[in-house]
């Protein structure tokens, strides 16, 4: 029922919106019975409505199988008892638990709210320990890297961090990450919590072909990090740090500097997932502990509070920067994206190059873009809801929330060719009632991203 009223009327896309007929069914034992609800629901005949195609296996499965897995991993960062000790609500990302919020469950949305408006006014502190980290060693790790992901690596300039996109050899956008060049020879990347692994993989494998002189080590492991973020960001950092200028002209906007903070060997790189003035710390997984507590000891007079991926979602969302696996599918291109500037023109060869290049000639069918709800009563969309126009499906919400910042929902979506021009007005099917959105450009909070330049 659930899935008809959000638009997914077929039967098979009943299938997949529940997964009815999917695992140990596959059709046989459900195929029936969801045929005759979703005619019920549609008010059709069952034989108008049809099911789904039956897959091996037809047996019956033994009931050890249904049981499910017995073994979940989990993994903890070094941070991890100073989270629970300030009364963090977990989650658990991929292998990783992870702070979602700082608060009693029951003032869930007040706590990420006064996360999101403690880091835009004051400064707050996340743990990004979970990032993937991948060093790339040797005299080809430029021309490497070049290759591997879709912006020029090969002149990247000592000190310097880029944003690094990666696609496969369908020109669909992978992972992302952050590239930085300590040395001609060795480039520190970073990777999505739950991408570091494929990509570290499909290093090797390129690499195995390419035979190019250099060293890849997966080093999530071996460090942890943090991200200091908000305009006193800068003010707190500068207490602790014994040999790094943080100066705007010593450490511009996307630098990066080695050093020691708070006595302990530190990466240190300005970056602004968050729309601040921020830095990410990387220091060795042992002594993450001691840099939390430092910073918190550091920040104390200037209000610093921690926050979790909650309020980091909501801050990353007013400035339009996409999650992948989440704001991204198994078809997106960069295009798609808004990424097309970070794709490189002019180097000969990257993985996924061909294709996008020829995608890029044909028309787009569906491009993301940004959007607000004005109306204060309207529900507020959540992730899928569908983009209609009137009884046909247009697009997708990827990501929504209310904004603290803004005083309304903004979120990202996929529209079809003729929505996406800022102004236009789009409608969101929210519990099968139709909400009025309007497109806008993105970011959605400081434009000209004078706040994270400061």
């Amino acid at each position: 029922m659930n899935a008809t009223r959000d638009g997914y009327e077929h039967v098979q896309l009943v299938k997949r919106y529940s997964t009815c007929g999917m695992g140990p069914s596959q059709g046989r034992h459900s195929a029936l019975a969801t045929a005759r609800i979703v005619a019920n629901a549609t008010g059709k005949s069952v034989a108008q409505t049809g099911v789904t195609t039956a897959r091996p296996p037809f047996a019956p499965e033994r009931l050890g199988h249904l049981a499910g897995r017995s073994f979940y991993p989990a993994r903890y960062t070094n941070m991890h008892h100073r989270h629970l000790e300030a009364g963090a609500q977990m989650l658990q990302a991929g292998a990783w638990y992870r702070p979602a919020y700082y608060g009693p469950v029951n003032q869930r949305d007040n706590c990420i709210a006064a996360e999101v408006n403690n880091v835009r006014n004051n400064v707050g502190l996340v743990d990004v320990s979970t990032l993937g980290g991948i060093e790339v060693r040797g005299p080809d790790a430029g021309e490497f890297l070049n290759r591997v992901y879709t912006f020029g690596f090969a002149k990247q300039p000592l000190g310097r961090a880029r944003y690094a996109l990666m696609t496969n050899e369908a020109g669909v956008v992978i992972d992302d990450g952050v590239s930085c060049r300590f040395h001609d020879q060795l480039f520190y990347v970073t990777a999505t919590t739950g991408g570091v692994d494929r990509v570290y993989q499909n290093m090797l494998k390129w690499n195995a072909q390419w035979c190019l002189d250099v060293d890849i080590a997966n080093v999530t492991s071996a460090w942890c990090g943090v991200n200091i973020a908000g305009p006193k960001a800068r003010e707190v950092l500068s207490k602790l740090c014994e040999d790094i200028d943080l100066g705007s002209e010593a450490f511009p906007y996307m630098g990066v500097r080695e050093g020691h903070v708070a006595g302990i060997r530190a990466r240190v790189i300005r970056v602004g997932f968050v729309g601040e003035l921020g830095y990410e710390v990387h220091v060795p997984q042992h002594a993450g502990e001691a840099l939390w507590d430092a910073l918190m000891a550091a920040g104390k007079e200037h209000g610093i509070k921690p926050f979790g991926i909650e309020a980091q979602r909501v801050l990353r969302l007013e400035k339009g920067h996409i999650i992948i696996g989440q704001d991204t599918d198994a078809m997106s291109t960069p295009e798609e994206v808004q990424m097309g500037w970070a794709v490189s023109n002019k180097k000969p060869f990257f993985v996924g190059q061909r294709i996008i290049r020829e995608l890029n000639k044909a028309p787009q069918y569906r491009s993301l873009v940004g959007f607000v709800v004005d109306d204060p009563k309207a529900p507020v969309p959540q992730e899928s809801h569908l983009v209609i126009d009137g009884d046909k499906m247009t697009g997708r919400v990827t990501s929504c929330n209310y904004s603290p910042t803004l005083g309304k929902p903004v979120g990202m979506a996929y529209v079809p060719p003729g929505k996406t021009e800022p102004g236009s007005d789009i409608v969101i099917k929210v519990d099968g009632a139709p909400v009025a959105a309007k497109v806008v450009a993105l970011p959605f909070y400081d434009p000209d991203t004078a706040r994270q330049n400061l």
